[in-house]
């Protein structure tokens, strides 16, 4: 019979939790092909900073470094989450896009799975909805920050990210002036959990509120995943260089504006084959901004998730990054 097998809610250091994302995806995407769950409370101060988000774009790292802020990078792409205080961050695997939802595609992804979430978070107190892309409203408040991965056989990583003690949006004095161009949250004023769950409900409580409410409403028996799994936690540990990830040696960054904030593409090389490094803050799986980096659109890019920008968008960057003369930016 099909299940949910789940990791019960534990204290992990943010790095551990940060690991925990392609730990349980290589376990979905096991000879088993089941979906895992799990919810890790994690302490700040940290900035999350999303697969494909240029760190000087997004954040002032001397600002971070200044307050004791780590600033740390996490294995699905999206927007940048800032952890104030303790925070709670979920993880949830797929061995395919529809696991949970048979009518899901990669194009409505997150709109198909988030609502698990949802009725998790309704169920602890805190009525939930979700008007698109990137963050999920509590109380009419955004509270919650999604991040989304996919590998190229179709498996799944969605992180949810949320803070208790400090909303989730980027404190200005923190960001870089780019990031402080973008309304990321359409005038609304971010929220804290503790803003919106009952005040009776303990963190643990409410992790475990959510993790019920997703194989609740994916009508699926919630099981033990027994140890938790071997965490490369190495590969999550603090960012310090401005251009990070970009492949060193790569032209300066050039910039566009999308519905989600900014692309970004860098020439790793201006000889054949031309290569171009892919970022920003757009929701999709990295295999596909590798692909685009490298001049075609593959054939199977409609079956990856996209969220906040287009394929014309990323491959017009791309071309524009590698055109001759062009002028620096970013």
């Amino acid at each position: 019979m099909p299940a949910m097998h789940s990791l019960p809610p534990a204290h992990r250091p943010l790095e551990d939790a940060l690991a925990l994302g392609p730990a349980l995806l290589a376990r979905a995407r096991s000879a088993e092909a089941a979906p895992w769950l799990a919810a890790s409370l994690v302490e700040g101060p940290a900035v999350v900073l999303g697969a494909a988000q240029r760190a000087a774009r997004v954040v002032d790292l001397a600002a971070c470094a200044a307050r004791g802020a780590k600033v740390l990078r996490r294995a699905t792409t999206g927007t940048a989450a800032f952890l104030g205080g303790r925070g709670v961050v979920w993880t949830l695997a797929l061995p395919h896009v529809a696991s949970l939802a048979p009518d899901a595609t990669a194009r409505t992804l997150l709109n198909r799975n988030v609502r698990g979430f949802l009725k998790g978070f309704s169920r602890a107190g805190a009525p939930a909805h979700y008007f698109g892309r990137e963050w999920i409203s509590l109380q009419r408040r955004p509270a919650a920050l999604l991040g989304l991965d996919a590998a190229p056989d179709g498996a799944v990583l969605i992180e949810v990210f949320a803070g208790h003690d400090a909303a989730l949006a980027l404190p200005p004095e923190l960001a870089a002036p780019d990031e402080r161009a973008v309304d990321r949250w359409l005038g609304k004023v971010p929220a804290a959990l503790s803003d919106v769950v009952p005040a009776r409900s303990s963190l643990e409580a409410l992790a475990r509120a959510v993790v019920e409410g997703i194989a609740t409403w994916a009508a699926l028996p919630l099981i033990d995943g027994g140890e938790a799994p071997e965490l490369a936690a190495e590969r999550f540990q603090p960012i310090t260089a401005p251009d990070d990830p970009v492949p060193p040696g790569a032209s300066a960054a050039a910039l566009a504006r999308v519905p989600i904030g900014w692309i970004e593409a860098a020439a790793l090389s201006d000889v054949p084959p031309a290569r171009v490094w892919l970022g920003g803050d757009v929701l999709t799986a990295r295999w596909l901004l590798d692909a685009l980096g490298s001049g075609e659109v593959p054939l199977d890019a409609e079956a990856s998730p996209l969220e906040g920008a287009t394929l014309a968008d990323l491959s017009a960057l791309a071309r524009r990054a590698l055109a001759p003369g062009r002028a620096p930016e970013g």
